[in-house]
């Protein structure tokens, strides 16, 4: 809502408002304060207002004033007044700025390109004018000298007449505002006449309002009444043709001298603007009749049982008065002259009606007969035992014409209405007793009784005095309360009022109970009435308002004083419905009479509106402020921890009674209720695309007709975006590459070397040994003497093991050697070398090895080397001729054992070093070495990760 001030421009938005005027140091500036009028434009958007005579353009997305071409130029005197047609047309009045000229007024029409000028009219004396637009889109201009002329799109002028003519300060004037309703019906505001006249092709048709005040504003609302105002006056002409005065109530709520401007918004509420501030009206609905009502009082007349009379009227006890009244089809309410009703009446609640003999019954300390005929009460004493003027006392008529009545279980009696003969229900106490609130005759079942306790929830009785069942809180299907104060039989259905449980829906077929309460929709939980308004639906009356509700859909229509009703607090038992379908409800403040014909369908709420996002930013330690939306979603860096949105309903009378939900896709799955409250705040949402939505909802359970629906996303902080982690993994990718690199460069350089170092130690030292040996053997077989030839021997035998050793070091440390099957290869050189001299024979046994797996060199020398050892270990040690060898593959593990056929005998350790150095070579590699001394000598060894 926009609000033109003598002030400057003001803003609402449901929450807050925000002034728009000439302070230097204001964000929303705007050069004048003086408001004249506003105009919106819904083509480009913007606010169009006249501030101290001169025209401004307000952009709304950006809350800026707009530059228009040609504007300056085309604005040269004061603007007066301005107009949008139906077409976004903008038709402008300006006065003469020259006052050396003849004083004129100038009408200029701005179709979104140009200024034109399309008509000057001369003056003489005060520049009063106005310009409005037909509902045939023809333009009609006011001004004091020339009346009212008519001019249509084109500019041309169709017609002119003056409609009055009046001294204004020894002046003449034929000035008076026009008004054109949207079926183009011309009502004229006459400063002589006074009052609103109505006019058919400027010719007077009748006076519509006769009043002694001039009017000077009118607008159509949703429903097609029309408002009036004139200095003070406020009159509503409604759709039938009836006059409304609301001056007097307007005077109660503010104190003014003059209604400057009149406005009805979206949501069908009048906005007033006066010189002393805001009023807003809400049109009441007309949907409801209040009877006996004390429109000055919150509380009045407080009405109980209503009942037909044979008359077809109806008749309602006043316990405020302790007086029957009479209402009659029209809705007028007269109290009923009943002698002594004021002192006999007292704390009667239920009453009973007999129109065919044109009677009714109640009960206090007595059973009360009232004979209409005679409009006499006649007292029956001898009831006194079963009922209580301090209990409720039901009674209700059965279908046999007797009366059921007593105030506890145990009191329940039926009496004949005519012999006043009555008989117990019960022949002996029953087996449980409690104070009665509520009786209600099966239709199904004529002989079931539904009666309502104080305690001890609903009991199904029958006539001969037994308890067939008992619905409470702890029963299966259990009610909601065990206090019941209505009782109404629907289809297949038994309705349960409660008090404070709501309503209790018990389906007779299933024996199954349902409710329906305060969040289900249903405007209170204390439930004092119930009444069937068709086939589908009931009527529901509560401490708090009336429900509507579908049985068949569950939809609920919730109804309140503001809709019209008397009073939101309705009164138990005081509920009728007549049988033209005439619905009477007594509550605090008289009686609500309506049909279900004139309700209101379900209400359409206004769309929700976006009011401000507060984003606060960690890192900057600010809080930035966003009034208004784009097309793109709000971006939020991973720096703003906190996250604020506000909303709100242009529903300006009751925005109050709205609840809301939210839901933000993306982060949560379902929808949160969130009260009254019209903001909700986030902390620190993880990076992602999101959706918030928020929906309304009012007081009856309508739903706004759009809710909000904004896109949000968080964008990720640098080390969690996709372009971080590729070049981090780009970079690691690097260093891992350049590390294996390396490592492969210094292990082929290292391969390099240990195949330099064997060839050179095999080409080079092995051929110098080899010819070390060789001389050695030839000195030896040169020598006589024997004691040289017994050293030259040593040295040839010692060159030959040096010869041997160097082979096996030449093969460890050559890379070209380094396969499962080089080092099953070497092994037979070995056997074949050392166990055939002996004259021990050997099996060397390979499974399903890969002899082209490549070993390491550590484990293939140590493996060789513990081979070794073991071979000349036998050699020595052992008197077997017979060896295996086996190297397999043991469930994943490389397998590696000898074992000869040889006797055990004591080992003779020499060095004492050997089976010592086997097992630490087995640690080296971390294999596990076992020895086998039983039968022979043996070793098993198990490697990991050979195979």
């Amino acid at each position: 809502m926009w609000f033109g001030t003598s002030q400057g421009l003001a803003k609402y938005d449901g929450n807050t408002f925000k002034l728009f005027n000439s302070g230097k140091n204001n964000p929303y500036f705007i050069p004048f304060e003086e408001i004249l009028k506003l105009e919106y434009q819904s083509s480009g958007h913007t606010l169009w207002f006249i501030a101290n005579h001169k025209l401004f353009a307000l952009n709304l997305e950006t809350e800026k004033l707009k530059s228009i071409e040609g504007l300056e130029k085309a604005m040269k005197g004061e603007v007066l007044d301005m107009v949008f047609d139906k077409k976004n047309n903008l038709w402008i009045v300006t006065d003469d700025p020259n006052p050396k000229n003849k004083k004129a007024q100038h009408l200029i029409k701005y179709d979104g390109k140009t200024f034109r000028l399309i008509k000057s009219l001369e003056r003489e004396s005060t520049g009063f004018t106005s310009v409005t637009v037909s509902g045939t889109n023809i333009i009609c201009w006011t001004t004091i000298n020339h009346g009212l002329t008519v001019i249509n799109q084109e500019g041309h002028v169709v017609k002119s007449k003056i409609l009055d003519t009046y001294n204004w300060y020894g002046y003449t004037i034929h000035y008076g505002k026009s008004f054109f309703n949207a079926k183009n019906q011309h009502y004229y505001f006459s400063e002589s006449q006074k009052g609103v006249g109505v006019y058919q092709n400027l010719e007077f048709s009748h006076q519509l309002i006769t009043h002694e005040g001039v009017f000077y504003n009118a607008v159509e609302d949703k429903d097609g009444g029309i408002w009036f105002t004139g200095e003070k006056e406020l009159f509503y002409l409604n759709t039938s043709g009836n006059i409304f005065d609301y001056t007097s109530e307007i005077a109660k709520i503010i104190d003014f001298s003059h209604i400057n401007h009149i406005y009805v918004d979206l949501s069908n509420l009048l906005w007033l603007g006066t010189n002393n501030g805001l009023v807003k009206v809400m049109l009441e609905p007309q949907n409801f009749e209040k009877l006996a009502h004390n429109n000055a009082e919150d509380w009045g007349l407080s009405f109980r049982s209503i009942f037909p009379l044979r008359s077809g009227d109806v008749a309602a006890m006043c316990e405020t008065e302790n007086q029957l009244y009479r209402i009659n089809p029209s809705g007028s309410a007269t109290i009923l002259p009943i002698p002594n009703a004021y002192e006999r009446l007292k704390d009667a609640r239920f009453f009973v009606s007999d129109t065919i003999s044109n009677k009714a019954y109640t009960v206090t300390n007595y059973l009360i007969e009232i004979d209409f005929n005679t409009n006499r009460l006649i007292l029956h004493d001898e009831f006194s035992p079963f009922i209580n003027e301090t209990k409720p006392n039901p009674i209700i008529q059965l279908n046999d014409g007797t009366l059921l009545m007593g105030y506890m279980l145990s009191k329940l009696i039926r009496v004949d209405s005519e012999t006043k003969l009555f008989a117990p229900v019960f022949k002996t106490k029953p087996e449980v007793d409690d104070i009665i609130k509520t009786l209600f005759q099966s239709k199904a079942d004529p002989n079931i009784i539904w009666v309502g306790t104080k305690s001890l929830g609903v009991l199904k009785l029958n006539l001969k005095g037994k308890v067939v069942e008992r619905y409470d809180i702890q029963s299966t299907p259990s009610i909601s309360k065990n206090s019941v104060l209505s009782l109404l039989e629907f289809k297949e259905f038994l309705l349960v009022g409660t008090f404070g449980g709501g309503l209790d829906v018990l389906d007779l077929n299933r024996n199954s109970i349902r409710t329906i309460n305060t969040q289900n929709g249903l405007c209170d939980n204390n439930v004092v009435s119930i009444l069937s308004a068709n086939d589908k639906e009931i009527i529901a009356a509560t401490y708090n308002g009336l429900s509507r509700i579908n049985m068949a859909t569950n939809d609920i229509q919730n109804y309140f004083d503001k809709d019209g009703i008397s009073h939101n607090e309705f009164n138990y038992p005081s509920a009728y419905k007549s049988t033209n379908g005439v619905f009477y409800f007594g509550g605090m403040n008289g009686i609500t009479k309506f049909s279900i014909e004139n309700l209101t369908k379900k209400r359409v709420l206004p769309a929700l509106n976006f009011t401000q996002f507060e984003i606060f930013n960690q890192r900057k330690d600010t809080l930035l402020q966003i009034t208004r939306l784009s097309e793109t979603p709000v971006e939020l860096s991973p720096y703003d921890i906190n996250l604020k949105i506000d909303w709100s309903v242009p529903d300006y009378f009751n925005n109050d009674n709205y609840t809301y939900y939210t839901m933000m896709e993306g982060f949560e799955n379902k929808w949160f209720f969130q009260g009254k409250a019209n903001s909700i705040r986030y902390n620190q949402l993880p990076a992602g695309e999101y959706n918030l939505k928020v929906k309304g909802v009012d007081i009856n359970g309508n739903e706004s007709k759009a809710g909000l629906s904004i896109p949000i996303i968080v964008n990720p902080i640098f080390y969690k975006t996709w372009w971080f982690i590729l070049l981090m993994g780009l970079f690691i990718s690097g260093i891992i590459y350049s590390i294996f690199k390396y490592r492969l460069n210094q292990a082929l350089a290292m391969e390099r070397l240990r195949t330099r170092i064997s060839s050179d130690l095999h080409d080079d030292v092995g051929s110098m040994l080899t010819g070390l040996a060789m001389q050695t053997e030839m000195l030896e077989m040169q020598a006589t003497n024997p004691n040289e030839k017994s050293k030259l021997h040593k040295i040839t035998n010692l060159s030959r093991s040096t010869i041997s050793h160097m082979r096996d070091l030449v093969w460890s440390i050559d890379s070209r050697r380094d396969t499962i099957g080089n080092l099953v290869e070497r092994m037979h050189e070995l056997a074949e070398e050392l166990l055939l001299p002996a004259e021990i024979s050997y099996q060397i046994d390979v499974d399903d090895l890969n002899l082209q797996k490549k070993i390491n060199f550590n484990c293939r020398r140590n493996l060789y080397l513990i081979y070794k050892e073991a071979i000349n270990n036998l050699i020595k040690h052992s008197d077997a001729n017979f060896v295996n060898v086996r190297l397999i593959n043991n469930k994943g593990v490389c397998e590696f054992s000898i074992k000869d056929n040889g006797s055990t005998k004591p080992l003779h350790h020499v060095s004492g070093l050997g089976l010592a150095n086997m097992k630490m070579r087995a640690e080296n590699i971390n294999a596990n070495l076992k020895f086998d001394l039983e039968n022979g000598f043996g070793i098993r060894i198990l490697i990991p990760n050979v195979t």
